[in-house]
């Protein structure tokens, strides 16, 4: 799994991160159970979903402005699609890991789920079968390794703390002003992690992608009230026949949690007035870099 912790990411966890969320905190008005009362009460009855909120790659979000007010269709890139079926197939992945059923026929898979990419069609299908094939072996790996160290444990609860992910779980977020329905990409229910899945891009490219995870944080505590301090980003990107991945833990702080809610507010305040922020100097991963200028 791409979520497993390498062995310097748990030294790092336990020795750093987590005393870290012990001894700061978090602020009651901002866990997500506050969501009755200010801040994190939305202030308009409008919801957005979570990669609208979060998203900054237009520096005037005039893409949720487009997306949301005008209902324009964005164009589905290449770093789209790419993205879209990586989640796909670490999700398919991972079903068949839960059956203990590690050596699945992708081909058989692939085809079933209809994936029609409209640029580089064979290239993303090299990259999703070598992730099917990362997932499934790092999930074998630690399920033989557990396995043989529990005489006494049935195959159906090693499986459980081998793999103890919930992958693309689905959550409401209405209490927190955001799309009825989500998908977390991940949450270790062991660990007490919330991961979310980024492609395409390096650690450290950009400062906003640990909103992410925030942002599901705070759905989570919202619907469970149930805790969540520490978040992790996966970033996955490619070398000629390699996966190359990289994580970024972090505490989900009050900074994080004022920021999330900040951007909302901002963005949802924009689709409810209905107010075009302008254009601004395009990034080269908006989907709407093309439309926004016509």
């Amino acid at each position: 799994m791409v979520y497993y912790l390498s062995d310097i990411e748990r030294k790092m966890l336990e020795k750093k991160i987590r005393p870290l969320t012990r001894t700061i905190g978090v602020t009651e008005e901002l866990r997500g159970w506050s969501w009755d009362r200010s801040p994190l009460k939305p202030y308009h009855d409008v919801s957005l979903p979570m990669y609208s909120i979060c998203g900054k790659y237009c520096p005037t979000s005039r893409d949720v402005y487009l997306r949301h007010v005008l209902k324009k269709p964005g164009e589905v890139t290449y770093p789209i699609s790419l993205g879209a079926i990586v989640h796909s197939t670490v999700n398919g992945a991972y079903k068949y890991v839960r059956s203990m059923n590690f050596n699945p026929d992708f081909e058989k898979w692939y085809d079933a789920q209809g994936f029609k990419p409209q640029v580089n069609p064979e290239l993303i299908k090299k990259y999703a079968r070598i992730v099917w094939e990362y997932v499934l072996a790092n999930a074998e790996s630690r399920f033989r390794e557990a396995i043989s160290s529990q005489p006494y444990s049935v195959e159906e609860d090693m499986i459980m703390t081998a793999a103890p992910f919930m992958i693309e779980h689905k959550i409401s977020g209405n209490l927190i002003g955001c799309s009825g329905i989500l998908s977390v990409d991940c949450y270790d229910y062991l660990h007490n992690i919330i991961f979310d899945i980024k492609t395409g891009v390096k650690k450290g490219d950009f400062n906003f992608y640990r909103l992410y995870a925030t942002g599901y944080a705070l759905v989570f505590e919202s619907v469970y009230e149930v805790p969540v301090d520490i978040g992790g980003t996966v970033f996955l990107n490619f070398k000629d026949d390699r996966l190359l991945v990289e994580r970024d833990l972090f505490h989900i702080n009050d900074d994080l949690r004022s920021w999330w809610i900040e951007e909302r507010d901002k963005k949802s305040e924009m689709v409810y007035e209905e107010k075009d922020p302008g254009i601004a100097q395009c990034e080269g991963r908006c989907m709407y870099g093309a439309l926004c200028k016509t």
